[in-house]
């Protein structure tokens, strides 16, 4: 048995790439923000809905990526603790419930996100740590998660 686990791993290199760990992630707000640190679950309520206005009032605008990009799966699996297709059931719900709705703009990179956040005041939007680099996410501000930047031990955004 011991010996088919290197010949396992083998495989499974083979057919769906090396072992890594995943990638850091990182949640950013347009600079005019206030907020410049959330609890992880302040970041869980405003993109499950519950809370739809920054504490200073202004409305929060939610940035996605696309369903099967890494920041997504991320935030539905590790965030939020759903499927996408139960997410986008839950924020139906919301507003048939007659609650203010959500307000979601979903994007197919990490650059045109940070560039959307850039440009709409309430939005936060969650990318690859990685591509605070892009000379879009330079504009914006990184949030800190109880306290801790995506470079610091102990971040939860991983």
């Amino acid at each position: 048995m011991f010996r088919l686990l290197p010949v396992m791993g083998v495989l499974w290199t083979m057919v769906n790439g090396p072992l890594t760990a995943a990638p850091p992630f990182a949640a950013v707000a347009h600079r005019s923000n206030p907020v410049t640190n959330l609890r992880l679950t302040d970041l869980k309520a405003f993109f499950s809905g519950s809370a739809k206005r920054w504490p200073h009032g202004t409305r929060i605008v939610l940035v996605e990526r696309d369903a099967a990009g890494d920041a997504s799966r991320f935030l539905f699996e590790r965030v939020l603790n759903t499927t996408p297709r139960d997410y986008q059931r839950h924020l139906a719900s919301i507003e048939f419930k007659g609650d203010e709705p959500i307000t979601l703009k979903i994007l197919n990179s990490d650059a045109a996100a940070c560039k959307f956040v850039f440009n709409v005041p309430g939005a936060i939007a969650v990318v690859e740590a990685g591509s605070l680099k892009l000379p879009e996410c330079g504009q914006v501000q990184t949030l800190r998660i109880e306290g801790k930047l995506p470079s610091d031990e102990g971040y939860r955004l991983r």
